[in-house]
């Protein structure tokens, strides 16, 4: 009797049987082949990322050191170990360097660390650093132009009271404040034939009471600058004042329901300064209103770019 199917004794398999014992040898070649390509990729990352000559391995020539990636500029270096040891780089000495390297190095390292945990967040000092920093980035294009001769004239021109040495006064303000049952209603007739009175030579003390008026003290006998004046008095009283010369009577000023009547003693005039006498403060306001300008324009366009979202109740 036959067997069929039972391969005889140390016969070798055939092809099925290979294939059906996981011998195919197409699936074997694809399987090298990839093997292979997957030793080359790592084998060529290696390489990338190891060799001596790769960038992730050497310092950029206008570097001195790379701190996680980040460059310190070699210009920095050199400006920054002449101004720890007060001479030229070339005279610093090797110790002198070092220490400066890992100065700038460990300096770095904090900043990076800084940027890691968000400190401008908790700390207002370093908000307001922040905050400097990117204006002073914007100022830049202003602060290094220089505005030509006939835009500082044109400024000055523009804004001439701002460049003048202040006057003083030596000023009685005298206010119709008439006693109870004098009879006084009229403060402006009153006040006139005051005004009368003191320049025909009535002494001011004996003046005032005469017809009604009273000395206001928000002014102190003696010189009294401009300024002190316009805040103690107001913008109307002190108008009037500033027109008024040595021994001086106004004429009755209405101010805000008050009659009143200044005298001036001494008069200071306010001197005016000439462009030439008042350029250099010229250039510094002109370049501070120039800078304030485009960091306006600046802010404006980090807002049109920004997602704000404001309480509610608080969006005005």
């Amino acid at each position: 009797m036959t067997m069929i199917g039972l391969p005889r004794r140390g016969a070798l398999p055939g092809p099925a049987d290979r294939q059906s014992r996981g011998h195919d040898p197409a699936r074997r070649t694809l399987w090298l082949s990839g093997f292979g390509a997957l030793l080359g990729l790592l084998a060529g990352g290696y390489a990338l990322f190891t060799a001596s000559g790769t960038a992730t391995q050497t310092v950029p020539p206008e570097d001195v050191a790379l701190v996680n990636g980040r460059p310190i500029l070699q210009s920095d270096y050199v400006m920054q170990t002449q101004v720890e040891t007060g001479g030229a780089f070339k005279d610093a000495t090797a110790a002198d360097r070092r220490r400066v390297l890992q100065e700038m190095i460990e300096e770095e390292l904090l900043v990076q660390r800084g940027l890691d945990v968000d400190l401008a967040a908790s700390d207002p000092d370093v908000r307001s650093a922040m905050v400097a920093g990117v204006n002073l980035q914007v100022d830049a294009p202003v602060l290094a132009s220089r505005p030509d001769e006939a835009a500082l004239q044109a400024y000055y021109a523009a804004h001439r009271d701002r460049y003048a040495i202040d006057g003083s006064m030596d000023l009685r303000d005298l206010v119709f404040r008439p006693a109870p049952g004098s009879g006084r209603t009229d403060a402006t007739a009153a006040a006139s034939a005051l005004a009368a009175a003191i320049r025909a030579g009535a002494p001011v003390d004996g003046a005032i009471g005469q017809y009604g008026f009273a000395e206001q003290r928000r002014l102190g006998h003696g010189d009294n600058y401009d300024f002190g004046v316009k805040a103690k008095l107001g913008i109307a009283l002190y108008k009037t004042a500033a027109l008024l010369s040595d021994s001086q009577v106004s004429e009755p000023v209405d101010d805000g329901g008050s009659m009143h009547v200044l005298v001036m003693i001494h008069r200071t005039p306010i001197r005016q300064l000439s462009f030439i006498q008042a350029r250099d403060t010229v250039f510094q306001d002109f370049q501070r209103e120039a800078r304030a300008r485009v960091e306006r324009l600046n802010m404006d366009f980090l807002r049109s770019r920004a997602d704000i979202r404001i309480a509610p109740g608080l969006a005005q």
